[in-house]
């Protein structure tokens, strides 16, 4: 097996300890992309990508994007930074449009998330946010572990959750931790008449049972989305003059 993991952190620590750690315990070979390290600039939302361009943009997602595909699993490890993703990786999450046109070859890969904390009340989102970089990829986790390790090499005080992340890559067997949804692994939630999840949509009782399931940013979700999208550029070609009105009489300048 070829593991890819994607770090988010130039600190030379956990993510990097974990990503090796893990590599070893299943006999994987091993490639760190460190994306806090990469070129990676802000998406324009111009959505060339999505009709079938190259980005216009000149940096490293493309290059990230063949690892990815020349990698037979996928290993999310990085830290909590004030209580969500770190910088990089919610950069290449916003540029994850260009993974488009290779959700078919990245949806049968097998994904993990592992991620650090150093303080349990602020440990926020941010395994939405790495949930959501693989599913964007069209990539469904098996795992997403959460270890407490504000210090280098704390991890392995806690070297059992690391094992469940090797042995779901291993197996291709999802692992649900307390406090998930058990339909997408999510650890976000909002509640209206009942628990729904802030991923896949799944409407939850308060044992976080699947009361009505939710396929919000599944493969075959994406796939339908991406076409939504597509339909913007019709709808606003045909509204631009309207819009290009709008945005003179409140602003004074046109769009």
């Amino acid at each position: 097996m070829k593991l890819l993991a994607l770090v988010g952190s130039k600190r030379h620590g956990n993510s990097i300890f974990s990503s090796k750690y893990i590599a070893k315990k299943i006999g994987a070979e091993l490639e760190i992309v460190n994306l806090a390290n990469s070129k990676i600039e802000p998406c324009k939302a111009c959505y060339a990508c999505i009709f079938g361009e190259e980005c216009k943009i000149d940096d490293d997602v493309y290059e990230i994007l063949g690892k990815i595909e020349e990698s037979d699993a996928i290993l999310v490890s990085s830290p909590v930074y004030w209580l969500d993703a770190t910088g990089k990786v919610k950069l290449f999450l916003d540029r994850c449009f260009m993974a488009y046109p290779y959700l078919e070859k990245f949806k049968d890969k097998k994904g993990a998330v592992v991620y650090f904390y150093g303080f349990e009340e602020l440990r926020g989102w941010a395994s939405t946010t790495y949930n959501v970089l693989l599913r964007c990829m069209g990539i469904e986790p098996l795992i997403v572990a959460p270890i407490h390790s504000p210090l280098p090499g704390e991890i392995f005080e806690k070297v059992e959750i690391l094992d469940k992340v090797a042995e779901a890559l291993e197996s291709g067997e999802r692992y649900v931790f307390n406090g998930q949804c058990p339909v997408c692994l999510s650890e976000s939630f909002r509640y209206t008449s009942a628990f729904e999840c802030a991923i896949c949509g799944s409407k939850l009782n308060e044992k976080l049972e699947v009361v009505e399931r939710g396929e919000r940013l599944s493969y075959e979700w994406m796939l339908k989305h991406y076409e939504e999208l597509k339909h913007f550029k019709e709808k606003y070609l045909q509204k631009r003059g309207e819009l290009k009105k709008l945005v003179e009489e409140y602003v004074g300048e046109g769009n």
